[in-house]
């Protein structure tokens, strides 16, 4: 039975102001003595001391709401302040007691006021509208705020749907085997920070960075796999790794360069290939030592790997194949021999990254990397080598930001997709550009004024187009501190069809953001990330043709990344089953979907229900009253 979950009225919170540091409501302003205002043991530089009014504690509204990752912002016509957090709106106004939160209005202990040009309001009341927990040590004179604990990833759609799913949320690795009905999310680690590498082929493994607790975001990486039930976990080698590591896309080997445990850069200069069994991590060297390698990736076929080298001592820059049995050939000398001599103040090409090969294996794309940071952060040169035409000079299609997921090709090998522009903020002045490299390199522009483009992603025929985010530009989120808002509100999936038509795919609320799109093998299911704040949204599933969106997974979360790039990214997908399999279970799905919008549609399907051991065919059946199924064939 379900229990009724008890409303604790918004106006308790309010009237519990006035008992904050146990006075009366009476009580003379001392707002000479000290009060000290902490967020889960942090301290608040307050623009404003924070001061006791007739018992209560008051302090600037912006700091407090920003502590606590709401956005604050000031209507100055009608003097309200606005805060908007994922759980709550709440409303303020400059000289008034009343306070609303989401609707709900009640009376504050003291009115709104203004000092020295800070909003200024009783501190518990605007940390418990925003669901935080706040303490009073009179010792001390402390207010102490604490936030609840992080929300923990849930599963809402609880029937069976043809995917593994990998994410991170609270820092952690977390998987879900979708083809069970009703599993739940398991949490792989416990501390540290994680980054996804992705599935394996063959969909048995997952691979991550992980980093200890305490050394998030600047500790070095250790490179981790786990079976997709998140059991077996090991870790590959017992060095950290250069911050990267590649599946091979035709068997269960890792390629990874390692680096020295200690602190600052140590490159080992060595380039590794792990073979992964249950056994453990079996590694073999094919360059030893003594050669940075600043890139790599896998060839289509998965027998030889491009790597990009960095000459010191001559500034020689190269692109050279390396076959896993050693054997190496030059694919692209930048720079003279000899050359040394050259000032090191002098911008050169430093080295190339970010590699994508177009699936023929023709093609290499790669961003062209000068040897100042701070000017590759705001763009570098995409080129394009023809393997097939030795000799011939790169195809230059200008700059841009170097994210290898920026490079989309088409399944023919024929035509690239790209993220065009410069300036390292992602959410402005990008745009979607596709290249036919058949059609002697014509460029077609996709882009809109005033919107900004990422993620592209091609469907799996050729002839089907482009899918990629689109949304407003918006840079307004640059300084704030403890944002919460979404960096591009409104952002959706958007479809480029090559007749030069644009749709979006995808639609919902102003104030989210749609992004990591990804499709099923067969083009009928579109799976993303819907983003509710920058830093926390569910996973949602779609047909690509058209239909209701229904949510998976919500609770995932991440970084934002390097001036809102959302890389590393927060999930990995690996599709499960056969053609006829997903057919089936994809049918299913519609007919849930169509349930769960309200649509009678009673539908009977035979589908493939995954379980232990092997597939069974099954019945399954939806209408207004719900939904079963009937095990026919295979053990229930």
């Amino acid at each position: 039975m379900r229990r009724a979950r008890m409303r604790f009225p918004f106006w308790i919170a309010v009237i519990s102001g006035l008992l904050l540091v146990g006075l009366s409501p009476g009580a003379a302003l001392a707002g000479s003595e000290t009060v000290t205002v902490t967020v889960d043991g942090r301290e608040l530089a307050l623009p404003e001391p924070a001061g006791v009014q007739d018992g209560v504690v008051v302090a600037p509204v912006r700091t407090v709401a920003e502590a606590l990752w709401a956005q604050v912002t000031w209507i100055g016509a009608t003097g309200e302040v606005l805060i908007t957090a994922l759980s709550a709106t709440v409303k303020l106004t400059v000289g008034s007691r009343e306070v609303s939160r989401n609707g709900e209005k009640a009376s504050l202990s003291l009115p709104v006021s203004v000092r020295r040009g800070s909003a200024v309001a009783p501190v518990r009341a605007v940390a418990e509208a925003l669901g935080a927990a706040v303490a009073w040590n009179p010792g001390t004179r402390t207010v102490a705020i604490t936030t609840r604990p992080p929300a923990v990833p849930e599963r809402v759609y609880a029937p069976a749907f043809p995917a593994r799913v990998a994410f991170t949320a609270n820092r952690c690795l977390w998987l879900l085997d979708g083809t069970q009905a009703g599993a739940r999310p398991v949490q792989v680690t416990k501390d540290g920070e994680v980054q996804i590498l992705g599935w394996s082929p063959d969909g048995v493994w997952l691979a991550y960075l992980h980093r200890a607790a305490g050394q998030e975001g600047a500790g070095k990486p250790y490179l981790w796999v786990v079976k997709a039930d998140g059991r077996g976990a090991y870790q590959v080698d017992p060095r950290p790794v250069m911050d990267k590591a590649a599946w091979s896309p035709q068997a269960n080997l890792l390629a990874y360069s390692t680096q020295g445990p200690g602190g600052g850069y140590a490159p080992d200069g060595n380039l590794k290939i792990a073979t992964i069994g249950a056994g453990g991590a079996k590694a073999t060297a094919l360059i030893t030592g003594g050669e940075p390698v600043e890139d790599f990736a896998w060839s289509p076929d998965g027998q030889s790997l491009v790597v990009s080298l960095h000459d010191e001592a001559d500034l020689l820059l190269r692109l050279d194949r390396l076959t896993l049995k050693g054997e190496r050939s030059n694919l692209l000398t930048l720079g003279e021999a000899g050359n040394s001599t050259n000032p090191r103040s002098e911008v050169l090409p430093f080295h190339a990254q970010g590699f994508s090969w177009s699936p023929d294996g023709r093609y290499l794309a790669y961003y062209l990397c000068p040897n100042s940071a701070s000017l590759a952060a705001d763009g570098v040169e995409l080129q394009v080598l023809d393997l097939n035409q030795p000799g011939k000079p790169p195809v230059n299609l200008g700059t841009t930001l170097s994210y290898a997921e920026w490079l989309a090709w088409s399944p023919d090998g024929s035509q690239l997709a790209y993220i065009w522009g410069g300036g390292r903020e992602a959410t402005a002045n990008k745009v979607l550009r596709i290249v036919d490299l058949e059609a002697g390199g014509k460029v077609i522009d996709c882009g809109r004024a005033g919107q900004v483009d990422t993620m592209p992603v091609w469907l799996p025929a050729s002839e089907e187009g482009v899918l990629f985010c689109r949304g407003p530009e918006d840079t307004s989120w640059e300084g704030e501190a403890h944002g919460v808002r979404v960096l591009v509100p409104g952002q959706r999936i958007w479809w480029q069809k090559l007749d030069g038509t644009a749709v979006p795919v995808t639609s919902g609320p102003a104030n989210t953001a749609d992004c990591y799109p990804w499709v099923s093998p067969d083009a009928r299911e579109l799976y993303y990330l819907r983003l509710t704040r920058r830093d926390s949204g569910s996973l949602y599933r779609q047909p690509l043709a058209g239909g209701p969106a229904v949510e998976l997974v919500r609770n995932l979360g991440g970084s934002p990344g390097y001036y809102g790039n959302y890389y590393p990214a927060w999930v990995s997908i690996y599709h499960f089953g056969g053609n006829d399999q997903v057919q089936a279970l994809s049918e299913l799905f519609q007919a849930e979907a169509e349930k769960l919008a309200g649509v009678e549609v009673p539908v009977y399907v035979p589908t493939w229900f995954p379980g232990d051991g092997p597939f069974r065919l099954a019945e399954f059946q939806a209408d207004k009253d719900g939904y079963r199924f009937k095990i026919i064939r295979g053990k229930e």
